[in-house]
């Protein structure tokens, strides 16, 4: 089962909502290029470009790809004038750039598109495919605990922000289990626009635990190197309910 393509439908509202959500993951992977003389740079499921763009200015060339023409559309509009940044419409299970790069990024809970047992397998085989003996691959998502499976009866308040024409627009949303897949949320999403207009989305996000994950990882040739709660390298515990795993070519 492939993710639905509903939330991602538009660059600007894309840009607009999450622009400002991305310093820390800058901040760790600036320390990590610093420290690893990192040149090259892949940024799988890279949205509008929001870690790639900045990312960009300390390396020698980055790419992005992503399954959605309007977010590389838009990512392409932002970085007309950087000549070391190339951003691809691409899908993670299926994408070959014949290269291979120093380091390897997915951030927004982005791990968490992939439901199936097939499409898991298929972006880890391509990541694995683009590293070279000394590449990292960085990624995040939530971990499976109670407060992720919590349903909703009725449309929530979530959050608000500023359009990209400059409407204020709220977004509310529905969980509920997916009626189908195991560990997997379904979140309908509803954005209210100044003007009356609203758009309904949804998104589906799976969840696995870390030694699910680990397991994973190895099965392509992939190890786990370093763990962490956050992207401010926050101690992974027990109680933790995200994670950060930074990892290696076994």
């Amino acid at each position: 089962m492939k993710q639905s393509r509903s939330e991602f439908w538009s660059g600007e509202e894309y840009d607009a909502q999450y622009g400002n959500y991305y310093s820390d993951e800058i901040s760790f992977f600036q320390d990590l290029m610093l420290h690893r003389n990192i040149l090259s740079l892949l940024d799988v499921c890279c949205g509008t470009g929001l870690a790639t763009i900045p990312l960009s200015k300390k390396l020698s060339h980055a790419v992005g790809i992503d399954f959605s023409r309007s977010m590389v559309d838009f990512a392409k509009s932002k970085s007309s004038n950087i000549s070391n940044v190339t951003f691809y419409e691409k899908d993670a299970v299926s994408f070959d750039l014949k290269s291979v790069f120093d380091l390897i990024i997915m951030t927004g809970n982005a791990f968490q598109a992939f439901l199936s047992d097939t499409d898991l397998p298929s972006m880890l085989e391509n990541v694995k495919k683009h590293m070279h003996g000394n590449s990292f691959f960085v990624f995040d998502c939530r971990l499976p605990c109670p407060k992720y499976f919590e349903k909703t009866h009725n449309y929530e308040y979530w959050s608000s922000y500023t359009s990209y024409s400059g409407e204020n627009v709220d977004v509310y949303g529905l969980d509920s289990r997916h009626p189908t897949l195991s560990n997997t949320m379904l979140h309908r999403v509803r954005r209210e626009y100044e003007n009356g207009m609203q758009y309904q989305s949804y998104i589906e996000l799976k969840y696995r635990s870390i030694d699910e994950i680990g397991d994973r990882l190895e099965q392509h040739g992939l190890q786990l190197v370093e763990r962490y709660a956050d992207w401010k390298k926050t101690t992974l515990t027990e109680s933790s309910t995200s994670f950060v795993g930074v990892v290696r070519p076994l």
